[in-house]
Order: C-alpha cells, then structure tokens, then sequence
C-alpha cells in the first residue's frame, strides 16, 4: 500500500523526487508538506459534500406484501404456485377440494328446473281455468239476459191479460159480454201470472249463477297469487345457488394483482381453517424506499428532493430516487410498548422520522427488505 502511494506522488509531483544538492532529507520534507495538502484538500472535499447532503444507513426496500388466505375451510387439493413463481392477476394459487360444493350447486340446479316447470304448469292451469271462466262467464250474461227479456215479456203479457179481464168483468156486469169470454180472459190473466211468476223465477236463478260464476273467477287470482309465490321461491333457489357459487369461487384462491409469490404456507392434502395464510405475494413494479432520518436533520430535507441510493447487494450499481413523503410522527410514537420515565432518570436520545422515497425498479433487481444507503442532496 505504501509503495502504491508512493508511486502515485511520484506520478503526480516528480519534482519532490528530483535529487539536489541539499540531499534526500528536502525529499522528506516536501513529501510531508504534500501529504498534508493532500489529506487537507480531502477532508475539505468530505466536508462539502457533507454539507450539502444528507445520509442515511438505515434505509430498506418496502413494498406492499400481500396476504392470500382462505375464507373457506377444508382440504387443500394442490398449490398451483411456489415461492418466486411469476404471477399475473386472475392466475390460480391455490384449490381448495370444492366436490361438496359443486354436488350442492347441482342439487340447487335440480330445485330450480323443477320449480320452474312447476310455475309453469301453473301457469297453463291459469290460463286454462281463466279461459274456462271467461267461456261460463259470457255463456251466463247471456242466459241472464236472455231470462230479463223473458221476465219483461212476461210482465207486458201480464198486464194485458189484466187489462181485457178488468175491461171484460166490466162489461159483464153490463150484460155486454158473455159468460164464456169472460171466462177466458180470467184463464189468460192466470196464465199471464203463471209465466210472469216462472220468468222472475227463472231470471232469479240466472242471476244466482252468474254471481256464483263471478266467484269462481277468484280462483284465478288464487292461481296467480300461487305463481307469485313459486316465482319467489325461484328466486330464492337461485340467489342459493349465486352462494354456492361464491363457495366455489372462494376455493380457488387467485392473484389479485400482477406480482411475485415471496412465500407459500402449507402442502397439499393440509386441512385449513377459514383465515388461514396461505401465500404472500407483492407487486415488483411497486416498491419504495422507507428510511429513518434523525430529527435534527428534518429541516435540510423536503418531498421532492432528489437522493442517490447504493444497495449493499449491488455495490457497484447505484440507483436514483426522489422523496414523497415526510411522516408527522416519530417511530416512536408508534411503539406498541410506551418507553414511561417514573425513575426521573432521562437521557435524550435523537429521535427519527420515517421518509418515503420513490425508485424506480431496474430489472427486478430490488427484494422488499433489501438494506440500502440513501444520500439526499438538499440542494435539489
């Protein structure tokens, strides 16, 4: 090492290595002076940079994981990815046996066919029965009026024969018609009363038919109250049968996004419970940067700045990257144990808050929970 930097001051200043007169002691002394010059200029350098940049060691790559787990109990049939598998969103990862819930579904197709043939026989009896009644309805009105005409026949008939037999017993009185008229127009005037009495009966009992005709037109309502009712248990059967089909759907467990699987959990033929995990997946495309930088440093340091980034598995690479976001809290305030002082002993300690800083993924070469460097240059 020495011999390297030897040889590299005598590249640079040959003339420290030119012999004179004053002997190999002037060398020393201008090899000294020069390594003091060197060393000052470095740290000059190193302190301007510093002062325009902020560092950060504890920094990592983050991502949202994503958990898949069942809501489903039952036997994992086969695991149709493994760790690192390349997924697109929609593929299958994991059946669960879904055989019940496939012979439920059949069984709920059956129920449906047959209240549907069911709600339509219904229907044809709806038909046919109002059809029917229709029929006896008409048939009736006419009967009904046909027995009106009748009954008013027999009410003009009526009052003729009551009028000639009035009109006659006046005149036999009067010596002016014979017995045997008379007679005949009494045996007319109780024939009149006869048919009159027959035609109010009859028109009576055509009145009674047609309202127990319009009484059986209810049963049609009845009928369509019925398919009513069956078309909701139809519809009930297949709102059953969308849940039987969430079922199976619910056992195919499918990526929901594009993404990498970091891990699986458990082998085929395992029995699971609902909320189980089963796979952790993420999306490379979307990854961050989440570091920790101290609070006496928050004030050199504003979304949007720009920041070079050294991964420690990439050494020779170096990536960039920009802020987004700045948290409104400490790390530890978000402790799950608070850190309470009942001693009255109190140390300060620096306190740091998390930024987020976007990059962009080359490659794939970026893992969540990968370590890296982050320089944020405040001058941005």
């Amino acid at each position: 090492m020495a011999k390297t930097a030897y040889k590299l001051l005598h590249f640079l200043f040959p003339f420290l290595f030119r012999d004179t007169e004053h002997g190999r002691s002037l060398h020393r002394d201008n090899l000294k002076w020069t390594l003091l010059l060197v060393a000052t200029f470095s740290i000059s350098l190193w302190v301007y940079h510093r002062s325009h940049t902020v560092v950060i060691n504890d920094a990592r790559i983050a991502s949202n994981v994503i958990v898949i787990s069942s809501n489903r109990s039952g036997w994992i049939e086969r695991f149709a990815v493994g760790s690192g598998s390349q997924v697109k969103a929609g593929d299958l990862l994991v059946q669960i046996d879904d055989r019940a819930a496939k012979l439920a579904i059949q069984e709920v197709d059956i129920q449906v066919l047959t209240k549907a043939a069911e709600i339509e026989r219904a229907r044809s009896e709806r038909n046919m029965v109002s059809e029917e009644q229709a029929s006896r309805l008409i048939s009736q009105q006419a009967r009904l009026a046909s027995a009106r005409s009748n009954a008013n026949k027999a009410e003009s008939s009526l009052q003729l024969a009551q009028s000639n037999f009035s009109r006659t017993n006046q005149l036999l009185q009067k010596q002016l018609v014979s017995k045997r008229q008379w007679e005949e127009d009494q045996l007319k005037l109780t024939q009149a009363l006869e048919n009159h009495e027959q035609a109010k009966s009859e028109l009576q009992q055509q009145t009674s038919e047609l309202r127990k005709v319009k009484a059986q037109m209810i049963s049609v309502e009845l009928l369509e109250r019925k398919i009513a009712i069956m078309q909701q248990d139809l519809e009930r059967l297949k709102v059953k049968r969308q849940q039987l089909g969430l079922d199976v759907n619910d056992r195919q467990l499918r990526s929901p996004i594009d993404a990498v699987v970091d891990k699986t959990f458990g082998h085929a033929s395992e029995f699971i419970s609902p909320g189980r995990r089963l796979v952790m997946l993420h999306n490379p495309r979307d990854i961050w940067i989440n570091a920790n930088i101290r609070e006496t440093e928050l004030r050199h340091v504003r979304p949007g700045m720009k920041a070079s980034i050294s991964v420690d598995a990439y050494p020779d690479l170096e990536f960039q990257a920009s802020v987004t976001s700045i948290d409104h809290a400490t790390t530890s305030e978000f402790a799950l144990l608070p850190n309470p002082n009942p001693s009255g002993n109190f140390t300060k300690v620096t306190q740091r808050l998390r930024i987020k800083l976007s990059i962009d993924q080359q490659q794939d070469l970026l893992k969540p929970g990968m370590m890296v460097e982050v320089i944020i240059d405040t001058r941005s």
